[in-house]
């Protein structure tokens, strides 16, 4: 995992403090259940219980959160400024606060949607471990992405369902296909960007209760915003870590995902396929650092054209 310092983290190694009540009571529970059904596969994992997903993958988020809270912004000042400051801790505080769920104490009405819009896509699995995972998530919009095997989830943590409805042709056909790592990190960009285009902050009511208290949701809201080709593209430059003027010209960007002129998916067979970047020699991750002039042996595929909007 890339933390916001640049600095790499094997997952396993991902430790923050926690009491042995909510560890072992409260959040075990959870984790066993979403460990059987990635056992299970793909179908299983889809059908998990959303307050399971939402808690287990808002731990997830907030603890790394909570995580890099500790770390200095500048190693030689370990007792200046935070890399997450405490003000954006207490920004994400509701956050928080409705993961006490995992405990009993905290419930919302209605049940369905929940706090959470999850986004599904099956992907192509790989035998090395390091191939089969990868994990994003955005410091000033609470959302994550995470490929596991061929499970593949993108989750926003608190816009109750909103996004869940989206009819971008890209992503309709992403869930109709088994992703490639390069089409999974597409995926999760354009919910990342659409979602930023459209955020709005909600209040929401809270009733309380003598052992629990409820949140009262309220209607999503409408889903609607600008999509700009060149914001979109600065974002997929940064997930597939290639200059940006390699994947955009002439007010025109490019997807691994779907070909709007021919109206058919880009499929990938396997992961030892490589998408290029259309303007240059490199690939896009996890083969940025490839350079296919002498890479002949290595199967490429195309990016597709996507028109300005």
């Amino acid at each position: 995992m890339t933390q916001i310092d640049g600095r790499r983290l094997m997952y396993r190694r991902l430790t923050v403090p926690c009491c042995l009540t909510c560890n072992c009571i409260d959040l075990s529970p959870v984790e066993e259940r979403v460990k059987a059904a990635f056992s299970e596969g793909f179908d299983a994992f889809k059908q998990l219980d959303r307050r399971d997903l939402f808690i287990w993958l808002g731990k997830i988020y907030y603890g790394l959160v909570y995580r890099e809270s500790f770390k200095p912004r500048h190693v030689r000042e370990q007792d200046g400024e935070r890399l997450v400051p405490e003000e954006h801790l207490r920004s994400i505080a509701f956050h928080h606060f409705l993961l006490q769920a995992a405990a009993g104490l905290v419930r919302w009405e209605p049940e369905f949607p929940g706090p959470a819009s999850f986004h599904f896509f099956e992907c192509l699995d790989h035998e090395d471990p390091l191939r089969r995972f990868d994990y994003m998530d955005d410091l000033l919009l609470p959302m994550l992405g995470l490929r596991m095997g061929t499970i593949g989830v993108v989750c926003v943590l608190q816009d109750w369902g909103r996004s869940e409805g989206v009819q971008q042709p890209h992503l309709v056909a992403a869930r109709g296909m088994k992703l490639h790592p390069t089409q999974f990190r597409e995926a999760y960009g354009r919910l990342s960007y659409i979602t930023k285009a459209s955020w709005k902050d909600k209040m929401h009511s809270v009733i309380g209760g003598k052992d629990v208290v409820t949140v009262l949701a309220g209607p999503p809201g409408e889903f609607a915003g600008s999509f700009i080709v060149q914001d979109f593209a600065l974002v997929m430059a940064s997930l597939w870590d290639v200059p940006v003027e390699t994947i955009y010209k002439d007010g025109y960007s490019y997807s691994t995902l779907y070909d709007i002129q021919a109206d058919r998916p880009n499929i990938a067979s396997d992961h030892d396929v490589i998408f290029r970047a259309p303007h240059g020699h490199a690939g896009l991750w996890p083969a940025h650092h490839v350079d296919l002039n002498v890479s002949g042996m290595h199967p490429t595929v195309g990016t597709e054209r996507e028109g300005q909007e």
